[in-house]
């Protein structure tokens, strides 16, 4: 083996170990999303449900999924938050929204219902809001607490409700993986 693979192998294992050791993000989106502990912006948008506005939903944990017809990771995310607005609706507000392709929205919602609100957003003006990074990224969901604070940003699909009940707690907006 000539010293240039060595030194690939060596360089790989570094690597490899500096991942698998590397400490989970304390507050999820903390340092990369700006909105990170401030106050939610508010708005209002027209959807599903009709109209529907933030500083109406104050007072109980709220999540925003911000998501897109076209990507498949997002149709997950729905069904994991369709199961967790099922189990835990009457504790935490759950929102969708989307900013573009609203009229392919009803046959996403056909494959993947939820019990939800699911907005739209023209032109992505409160996605933006939110995201503030300069380029979107589907699907990213905020996590705000009862009095209208923004506690992390998840920017990645969730795998499954145990994951998303996982990520609550980070957030401090649960005490268990339970819910409670």
């Amino acid at each position: 083996m000539s010293w240039g693979s060595i030194a690939v192998v060596v360089l790989a294992i570094v690597l490899v170990g500096i991942i698998l050791t590397s400490p989970p993000e304390e507050v999820p989106g903390a340092g990369r999303f700006a909105i990170v502990g401030e106050r939610a912006p508010d708005f209002t948008l027209s959807g599903t449900q009709g109209t529907w506005s933030l500083r109406d939903h104050l007072g109980k944990p709220l999540i925003i999924s911000f998501w897109t017809t076209w990507c498949g990771a997002c149709k997950g995310d729905l069904d994991i938050l369709a199961e967790f607005h099922r189990r835990f609706g009457d504790r935490f507000a759950v929102v969708g929204v989307c900013p573009e392709y609203w009229r392919r929205v009803p046959d996403v919602l056909r494959e993947h219902p939820v019990d939800f609100p699911i907005l739209r957003d023209p032109g992505g003006r409160v996605t933006r809001e939110y995201e503030r990074l300069d380029h979107t990224r589907y699907p990213f969901t905020v996590f705000v607490d009862g009095s209208g604070v923004v506690r992390c940003v998840w920017a990645y699909a969730f795998r499954d409700l145990a994951q998303l009940l996982e990520i609550l707690g980070r957030c401090g907006l649960i005490d268990g993986d339970d819910g409670r």
